[in-house]
């Protein structure tokens, strides 16, 4: 078993009726992918996984997506759009091998070495969509929600009403921080907002635990805190980096990677018009700089 809270583990989830399946992400690696579906296989023989919902365009939960060639891939028109954003495999495998010659290569190689990437052809959706969408798996209708930028710069969540669950993405982290690619830490509390509306009562987080209403509220209540302070530190001009470490040190707490609570500042600073707050390598640099403080 692997620690859910770290980088590269996230969690699936399938939900299946009358012979058809539905498969929420796929894992970061072809051989975890396969392992995935072989336990599928034998948790519900005879079953064919007819659609994947990809939470969003991360590789940790799409890079198997080409191992389910007959299935229809659905993610948001959003997370389709940004899916070239991404830094694909080839790439960060090639950045994982520079070891130490710069900190972002070190923490990379940290998180992501023992990753083999061999293989992975970056298979993206043969579906999109915008606001909601209703998918018939047997006799279970399943609700996709399109939380809109927070994680990602749009992340999709899959509800299924009848047994009161949601598998969330990576719009929920649960025992850790949460990386912010997009433009909005807002729009993460927000997003925690829509998944409290569905009126579930079990969250399936993209990492960590399984959590339930009150832990949602308090995540929520949290994310909310560290957007206040680091927008409170950008309308006093504090530098991103110093206001990084300063909301690190108030909030890093018990949750395991506080260094991603750079790309929080950072989504803060740039929906605050902060100039150089949206560059995506910076913050990369940032988590490896605050990681090594």
């Amino acid at each position: 078993m692997h620690d859910s809270t770290a980088w590269g583990y996230s969690n699936c989830g399938l939900i299946a009726s009358d012979g058809q399946a539905l498969l929420v992400d796929t894992q970061f690696t072809l051989d975890a992918t396969r392992t995935l579906l072989s336990a599928v296989a034998e948790t519900v023989p005879g079953t064919e996984i007819t659609t994947v919902v990809n939470s969003h365009g991360n590789g940790d939960h799409t890079w198997g997506n080409q191992l389910l060639p007959d299935a229809e891939i659905v993610t948001s028109a959003s997370s389709a759009a940004h899916l070239c954003h991404e830094m694909g495999p080839e790439e960060l495998a090639r950045l994982c091998a520079q070891g130490d010659a710069s900190p972002v290569a070190a923490y990379a190689a940290k998180h992501f070495g023992a990753f083999d990437f061999s293989g992975v052809e970056v298979t993206g959706p043969t579906r999109t969509f915008d606001g909601r969408l209703e998918i018939k798996v047997g006799t279970t209708l399943v609700e996709l929600i399109d939380l809109g930028p927070g994680h990602s710069a749009g992340d999709v969540a899959v509800h299924v009403p009848e047994d009161g669950i949601v598998f969330t993405g990576d719009a929920l982290f649960n025992g850790a921080h949460m990386v912010t690619w997009s433009s909005s830490f807002s729009g993460c509390v927000a997003a925690c907002d829509m998944l409290l509306a569905t009126g579930a009562e079990t969250f399936v987080p993209g990492h960590g635990c399984i959590t339930y209403r009150p832990g949602v509220r308090e995540i929520r209540d949290r994310l909310e805190c560290i957007g206040q302070a680091a927008a409170a530190h950008a309308a006093a001009g504090i530098p991103l980096e110093a206001a990084a470490r300063l909301v690190c040190s108030e909030y890093a707490g018990d949750w395991a990677h506080p260094e991603r609570l750079f790309t929080a500042v950072a989504a803060a600073y740039q929906e605050a018009g902060v100039p150089g707050a949206e560059d995506m390598f910076s913050r990369v640099a940032g988590m490896a700089q605050l990681a090594n403080a």
